[in-house]
C-alpha cells in the first residue's frame, strides 16, 4: 500500500500540472457522475473506518476519472485529509491549493484553508499557518470552525510565532478581533525585548476599538500590568531569540523564563504586595546582553537580575550591575572568576575551581582516600579542575602521585596511564639498608641512638642482610635514613608487567571533557590494571554510555550539579503546577534552574530584605537552601559550594549524598 501511496503522488504531480493549464470555467459545467458517486461514497466510508491509505487512492481515483463530476471538490477535500492522516503533508498541501485555486466558490474552502493551516503547523510553516487559521476566522460562516480556527491562531501567537513573524502577520489580520489577539502577542514580545514603548504605542491603539471586541480587554489588562506594577521587580536577562526565524532557537531561554515565571505566580498568589518580571533578550550577544542589564539597572523598583545564563554574557554585564549595586545572579554560569567582580555577583552554579575542590574533599574526607593520581584533558577546563583539586588534596594532606594531561578526544592514552601506573608502583619500592658492607662504628651509632634494638642490629652484620628502612626506623623510616645520611637503596618492582595490579592509587580524579570520553578512559584504566576508585565531574552522568561500558564503568562516581529528587512531594508539586501553566509540558533542568534561582530571591524577599543592598547581603550569607536541582550555597566567595554526589552500580546511578565546601567542618 505504501508503494500505491508513492505512485498515486507522482501521478498527482503530472495530474496536477496537467489540469493547471486548463480552463478555470470547470466548475461551471460540473455533471453528475453515477460512478464517480459510488466511488466517493465507498472512499468516505473507509476514511471513517481509519482506512485512510485505502481511502486516498479512491479519493485520489475520483479526482483523476472524473474530473468534472459533482464530487470533484469532495475528492479534493476528503484526499487531503486523508494525506493529512498519512502524514503526506505535501501532497495534502498540493491537493488544498488546487481545490483553493480552481473552486474558489465551493463550500469546501473555508475547511480547505483551515485543513491547509493544519498541514503547514506540522511542517513547521507557523506563520503560513496562522494566516490560514485568520482567513477562516475573518471569512468563514462555521462557527465550529471559526472557533478551532481562532483558537488555533491564539497558540501560534502566543507560543510558536517569533517577534518578525508576528509583524510580518499582522496585514493578513483585517477584522478588529484579529488585529487586536496578534497585536496584543506582538506587544508580548517587545516588553521582552525591552522595548516598551512600541508595545505601548500598539496597545493603545487596540484599546481604542469598542469595548465589546474580544480581545481588547486583555490589551488593557495588559496596558494596566504596565503602568501599575508598584511592588518589587526582578529583571530576567535571558536567550530569548525572540527575533529569530526558528522557534527551537527559542527553547533554552523560554524554559529558563518559564521556570522563574512559576517561582514567581507562586509567590504573589501568598502576598499582598506583588513580584512582577522584567524581561529582557539577550540574543546571545554580550554587547545586548550588558545593554539590557544596564537598562534594568536605572529601574529603581528593579531589586535583582537573574541571569544571563551563559559565561561569557556574564561577563559582558556582571561589572556593569556590580556598578549599579543591584545583586546579579547567575543559574547556570561555570567560569571562574564571574563571582570575583564584586560583591554583588552570584553564581547559583558551582565554577570549575570549586568543582574540583568538592571532589577532592569527598575523596578524602568521605572516601577516606590519601594517594591520588588525576587524568584530565589539556583544555582550559580540565587544567582549572585538575588544578583545584590537586591544591585541596594538598590542604587535606593527601599525595597526588602522578599528575597527566591528554587531548581532548584522544583516543590513545598508553603515555599518560604507563607514567600513572609506574609512579604509582614506585610507592611500592622498598627503600633497604645493606650490612653486607663494612660500616664505620659512627654509623652504627646512628642507628642505636634511634633506638634499633642492638641484638637485631648485630644480627644483620653478622649475616650481611639488607632489612627496609621501616623494619629499623619504623614508618618514617625513609625519612629519618635521609636524614641520619644513610645510604639506602630500592627494591624495584617490574613496572612492565600488566598482571600485577596497581593498587596505592586510590582514587584518580578524572575531569573528561564530554561523555564521549567515558569508554576512552575507563577501558584503557583497566586495560593498565589501575585499580583505583575513579571520582569523576559531571559529564559522567550519562547513563547510556556508562551502561554500554559497563565492565568497566561499575562503580564509578562522580559529582553532579543537577540531580533532582523526581519522586519527592515536593518536586511532584512543582511539576504539576508547571504542566498546569504550560500547556501539559514536562519540566526540563533549565526549567527548575531558573525556579531555585528565583526561589532564593523570593524567600529573601518575604523575609523582609527586598532592597538591592539588603538581598545582596543576605544572598552572600546563604547556606544550604534545598534547590530542586540541588542544594545551593552562596556564602563561601558568592559561588555555590554544593555539588551532588552520584555514583553508576548494577546499571543505575544513585544518590550517595552532597559535598559542600562551605558547610564541612559545621
Amino acid at each position: 500500500m505504501k508503494k500505491a501511496i508513492i505512485i498515486i503522488a507522482t501521478l498527482f504531480m503530472m495530474f496536477a500540472f496537467s489540469i493547471g493549464v486548463q480552463s478555470q470555467s470547470l466548475q461551471d459545467i460540473i455533471v453528475f457522475k453515477p460512478e464517480a458517486e459510488r466511488e466517493f461514497v465507498s472512499a468516505m466510508k473507509l476514511f471513517k473506518a481509519g482506512h485512510f491509505d485505502t481511502a486516498s487512492v479512491l479519493f485520489f481515483s475520483v479526482i483523476k476519472d472524473y474530473p468534472r463530476s459533482h464530487r470533484i471538490t469532495g475528492a479534493y477535500i476528503m484526499g487531503a485529509k486523508a494525506f493529512y492522516e498519512l502524514k503526506d503533508y505535501q501532497v495534502s498541501i498540493r491537493l488544498l491549493k488546487n481545490l483553493i485555486d480552481r473552486y474558489p466558490q465551493s463550500t469546501y474552502i473555508d475547511d480547505a484553508h483551515y485543513t491547509l493551516a493544519l498541514d503547514y503547523f506540522r511542517t513547521g510553516r507557523y506563520k503560513d499557518a496562522a494566516s490560514e487559521c485568520i482567513e477562516v476566522v475573518q471569512t468563514s460562516h462555521n462557527e465550529q470552525l471559526v472557533a478551532r480556527s481562532e483558537k488555533l491562531v491564539e497558540m501560534l501567537t502566543s507560543s510558536y510565532l517569533a517577534l518578525s513573524e508576528l509583524q510580518r502577520l499582522q496585514p493578513y489580520a483585517k477584522s478588529d478581533e484579529m488585529k487586536a489577539l496578534v497585536i496584543i502577542h506582538t506587544a508580548e514580545k517587545l516588553l521582552l525585548t525591552g522595548d516598551v514603548t512600541t508595545a505601548r504605542e500598539m496597545l493603545h491603539k487596540i484599546a481604542l476599538l469598542p469595548q465589546k471586541t474580544k480581545y481588547v480587554s486583555e490589551a488593557l489588562a495588559l496596558l494596566g500590568q504596565m503602568e501599575n506594577s508598584g511592588g518589587m521587580k526582578i529583571g530576567v536577562v535571558l536567550p530569548l531569540m525572540l527575533k529569530a526565524e526558528n522557534p527551537l532557537t527559542q527553547e533554552l531561554g523560554v524554559e529558563f523564563l518559564e521556570g522563574i515565571q512559576l517561582a514567581v505566580n507562586e509567590y504573589n498568589q501568598k502576598v499582598r504586595i506583588k513580584v512582577s518580571l522584567e524581561v529582557r533578550d539577550t540574543e546571545r550577544d554580550p554587547s545586548v546582553a550588558a545593554r539590557m542589564v544596564a537598562d534594568l539597572c536605572t529601574d529603581e523598583k528593579v531589586s535583582a537580575i537573574i541571569g544571563p545564563i551563559s559565561s561569557n554574557e556574564v561577563f559582558a554585564c556582571a561589572g556593569i550591575a556590580n556598578e549599579h549595586g543591584i545583586p546579579l545572579i547567575t543559574p547556570t554560569a561555570t567560569a571562574n572568576g564571574i563571582a570575583a567582580i564584586g560583591p554583588f555577583i552570584f553564581q547559583a552554579n558551582p565554577d570549575y575551581d570549586t568543582r574540583g575542590r568538592d571532589a577532592a574533599a569527598f575523596a578524602c574526607n568521605t572516601l577516606g582516600a590519601r594517594n591520588f593520581a588525576v587524568l584530565a584533558p589539556t583544555d582550559i577546563v580540565g587544567k582549572q579542575m585538575a588544578e583545584s583539586f590537586i591544591a585541596e588534596v594538598n590542604s587535606l594532606g593527601g599525595e597526588v602521585i602522578d599528575v597527566q594531561y591528554y587531548m581532548s578526544g584522544s583516543m590513545d592514552l598508553r603515555t599518560e596511564l604507563t607514567s600513572i601506573r609506574r609512579k604509582a608502583l614506585q610507592k611500592l619500592d622498598i627503600p633497604t639498608i645493606d650490612f653486607s658492607a663494612k660500616m664505620r662504628q659512627s654509623e652504627l651509632n646512628k642507628f642505636i641512638r634511634w633506638g634499633v634494638n642492638q641484638h637485631m642490629l648485630d644480627s644483620l652484620i653478622e649475616r650481611g642482610l639488607t632489612a627496609p628502612v621501616t623494619l629499623l626506623f619504623g614508618k618514617r623510616g625513609k625519612q629519618i635514613a635521609d636524614s641520619l645520611k644513610i645510604s639506602t637503596h630500592f627494591e624495584r618492582m617490574e613496572y612492565d608487567s600488566l598482571e600485577m595490579p596497581v593498587r596505592s592509587i586510590d582514587a584518580l580524579f578524572a575531569p573528561i571533557a564530554s561523555s564521549d570520553e567515558i569508554p576512552i578512559v575507563s577501558s584503557q584504566m583497566k586495560y593498565f590494571n589501575i585499580q583505583a576508585q575513579i571520582v569523576g565531574t559531571g559529564d559522567w552522568n550519562d547513563i547510556a554510555a556508562l551502561d554500554q561500558n559497563r565492565q568497566y564503568t561499575d562503580g564509578v562516581m562522580f559529582c553532579a550539579d543537577s540531580y533532582p529528587a523526581l519522586e519527592s512531594e515536593t518536586f511532584r508539586t512543582f511539576e504539576a503546577n508547571y504542566k498546569l501553566a504550560n500547556k501539559n509540558k514536562t519540566p526540563g533542568t533549565n526549567a527548575i534552574y531558573g525556579y531555585d534561582v528565583a526561589k532564593i530571591i523570593l524567600q529573601i524577599a518575604s523575609q523582609g530584605s527586598s532592597r538591592r543592598k539588603d538581598l545582596a547581603g543576605a544572598l552572600a550569607k546563604m547556606e544550604g537552601f534545598e534547590g530542586l536541582h540541588s542544594q545551593i550555597s552562596l556564602s563561601r566567595n558568592r559561588v555555590n559550594t554544593c555539588l551532588s554526589v552520584l555514583q553508576y552500580k548494577g546499571r543505575q546511578i544513585y544518590y550517595i549524598g552532597k559535598i559542600d565546601l562551605a558547610r564541612l567542618g559545621k
